[in-house]
């Protein structure tokens, strides 16, 4: 599907730019609140496409729920005792992470992840870069009737 393609050439364009190595998409289903993961790049399974996050756990309740990006670090996710909530991290053997939310009127409905397999700080600039790329997806988005917020429709 077009959208999906133009999805998955943003997702390319920030791994290549962060020179990072998991980018992904992950939409909140109308239903159910959960964050769906639909499309991915420098994924090592497929396993991935299968997870949803809960609502409020994981990605929904920290990134979604705070609506401001955020740097995940497992080491820390581990001393808190809540990486289990991060499956999407433990999949991907991600280390570092940086979530930005795509909002639609106040509330996230889609959760932007870049990621390493190694332990990284994301610096300004490479932060600024998910936020401009999660800007553009927002915009790809939103000029699909029917997708703000919901898993379904063209993906």
């Amino acid at each position: 599907m077009e959208c999906e393609n133009e999805i998955r050439r943003e997702l390319q364009m920030l791994l290549s730019g962060l020179s990072c190595d998991f980018c992904a998409l992950a939409l909140k289903e109308k239903d159910s609140g959960a964050l769906k993961w639909t499309v991915v790049v420098g994924n090592l399974n497929e396993r991935c496409l299968n997870m949803a996050d809960p609502p409020n756990r994981g990605l929904s309740g920290t990134v979604a729920k705070v609506g401001r990006p955020m740097t995940l670090q497992v080491s820390e996710l581990v001393r808190s005792r809540d990486l289990y909530n991060y499956p999407i991290m433990i999949s991907e053997k991600l280390r570092s992470a940086y979530a930005v939310p795509l909002m639609k009127n106040a509330k996230a409905f889609a959760i932007l992840l870049a990621g390493d397999r190694k332990r990284r700080v994301y610096r300004p600039d490479e932060r600024s870069a998910a936020i401009a790329s999660g800007e553009r997806l927002l915009n790809l988005l939103s000029g699909i009737p029917g997708q703000m917020g919901q898993a379904n429709g063209c993906l």
